[in-house]
């Protein structure tokens, strides 16, 4: 057998493929490795960020319970400050009506005591002025003067 020129052609054509595929798939692998390398980085990473995102999420809907909880822990709070100014308020008033009670009470007897002063007072004029009638009908000058000054010694003497 005898190697003529296509023989070598196709020689040097394998040993050259061979080299090249030699170097290539090394490179190849290379490239791939480091590829799937860069991927399980990604993925690791995406993984802790995963478990991140998780603790998040948990520790919010902590905070999102323990802040329902407040609102709720306010709100009733808020209710039971509002219904002991009610009754505070509620009672102000009753104390203010009864106050104001008292003071109408106190107004009206006072009211009463100057009618029945003035009336007391009206019937004493009246008295006086009709007994000066008919004791000026009826007297004489002398006796007359003489009880004036009777009526003014007994007055006199009632008021010191």
């Amino acid at each position: 057998m005898v190697f003529d020129e296509s023989a070598w052609v196709a020689l040097g054509f394998i040993i050259f493929i061979a080299i090249v595929w030699r170097k290539v798939s090394a490179a190849l692998s290379s490239l791939l490795d480091n590829r799937a390398e860069k991927i399980k980085t990604e993925l690791n990473e995406a993984e802790n960020l995963r478990a991140e995102a998780q603790a998040d999420l948990k520790k919010y809907q902590k905070l999102q319970k323990e802040a329902v909880a407040d609102a709720k822990r306010i709100v009733a709070d808020a209710q039971a400050a509002a219904d002991r100014i009610r009754e505070a308020a509620a009672q102000k008033a009753e104390e203010s009506i009864k106050r104001r009670e008292t003071q109408a009470k106190a107004k009206i007897a006072a009211a009463e005591a100057a009618v029945i002063s003035e009336l007391r007072d009206r019937a004493t004029s009246l008295a006086i002025s009709a007994s000066k009638d008919v004791l000026a009908a009826e007297l004489d000058a002398d006796l007359s003067a003489s009880m004036i000054d009777n009526s003014l010694s007994q007055i006199t003497a009632a008021k010191s």
